[in-house]
């Protein structure tokens, strides 16, 4: 998701939005209060969305209220716009789609309430007996990792209690199919012209060329996928395997790359994304000059090269950080530790969301 080219339909229409809107945590909270410090200029459209949704929520008391009602709600949302410094212009082709104010608010009030809909895990068993062609199975039976080799020169390393199906005339496939049940780690060979899938429990992996590790359990409550190098895309079964290939906007995905991983709650039907345990410099981090020694350094330059260095992302205020100077000197530390040394150093703290590290804190002013 990236919620920098989200206009106000496209907030009223997020789970994790609506879901900050009606019962907001700690976390939630600091995860929007970052977004507008990186992206002030949404600060008028996130608000508008957010008095949308707790008008529409307050006035949802009564299940299918009369025009009456609806129309003395629009007229409190107006009049809370009319109130602030800068008027809502977006709000109004939202309001002219919709002939009628009842229709609109029973539209509404079922997107709200309506219970979602909960599929059923789907088993290996599922989707080796659901596949076309005859597969070839590996099971690993040891206490110890096994080595597989593809006949596309991929290698698998399938770990104990665990297994993979593939095509048995996996080279004569369009695509490139695995079915697994347990822990791999995969090394893709590239090839654009052939996508390398992987199908896990409710997820499915698919790659060009990369190197990554699947955690699928039978039991387990959550599907977990980890990226080594390259770039992984991931999707829930909902999603066709036309729209898979063709990676078109209609179908739900989540983009995962060096350092990143996803858990999907099986129970929930929710993929989060998170930095891994420990990230690693990138083998192809180019950054002059390397993470090391820095005397008198703009703090923003030391988190360009840490954010080139590891490829991941580093969101504060420039306004607050950028100018502040540090000395610093680096060696053996973890990412982690080395972004809470720069954060004592100027009066700051961070956190870990959606895969990016948030920084708050007074600044060197």
């Amino acid at each position: 998701m990236n919620y920098a080219d989200y206009g106000l339909n496209d907030f009223l229409d997020d789970n994790d939005f609506k879901k900050w809107v009606h019962t907001p945590t700690a976390e939630s909270d600091f995860f929007w209060k970052a977004f507008l410090l990186t992206y002030p200029e949404k600060s008028e459209v996130l608000e508008n969305a957010r008095l949308v949704l707790i008008m529409l929520s307050a006035d949802m008391e009564s299940l299918l209220p009369d025009n009456k009602q609806v129309a003395g709600m629009w007229e409190n949302i107006q009049g809370n716009f009319e109130r602030t410094s800068n008027p809502v212009r977006s709000i109004w082709p939202l309001v002219s789609i919709l002939t009628g104010a009842a229709a609109m608010i029973i539209l509404v009030g079922s997107w709200l309430i309506q219970p979602s809909e909960t599929r059923a895990a789907i088993s290996y068993k599922e989707l080796t007996s659901s596949a076309r062609n005859q597969l070839v199975e590996t099971r690993n039976t040891t206490s110890r990792s096994l080595t597989i080799n593809l006949p596309d020169k991929s290698q698998i390393i399938l770990q104990p209690k665990s297994s993979i199906s593939y095509p048995k005339d996996f080279n004569a496939q369009k695509k490139r199919e695995i079915y697994l049940s347990g822990e791999a780690f995969f090394s893709v060979t590239k090839n654009k012209e052939r996508p390398f899938l992987v199908y896990s429990n409710e997820l499915i992996t698919k790659v060009l060329g990369t190197s990554f590790t699947i955690k699928a359990f039978e039991d387990a409550q959550q599907v977990e996928v980890e990226v080594k190098t390259g770039k992984v895309t991931v999707f829930t079964r909902n999603a066709s395997s036309d729209k898979i290939l063709k990676s078109g906007e209609e179908c739900h995905e989540t983009i995962i790359t060096p350092n990143q991983k996803i858990l999907y709650s099986r129970k929930n039907e929710m993929i989060q994304k998170f930095l891994v345990d420990a990230p690693e410099i990138l083998v192809s981090a180019t950054t002059p000059p390397p993470i090391g020694n820095f005397q008198d350094a703009p703090v923003s330059e030391i988190f360009k090269n840490i954010e080139e260095s590891y490829g991941i992302d580093i969101v504060y205020d420039k306004e607050t950080f950028g100018d502040c100077l540090l000395t610093a000197s680096f060696s053996q530390e973890s990412l982690y530790d080395k972004i809470d040394l720069i954060c004592k150093g100027v009066e700051a703290e961070f956190k870990v969301i959606d895969g990016r590290v948030i920084i708050s804190g007074r600044g060197c002013h």
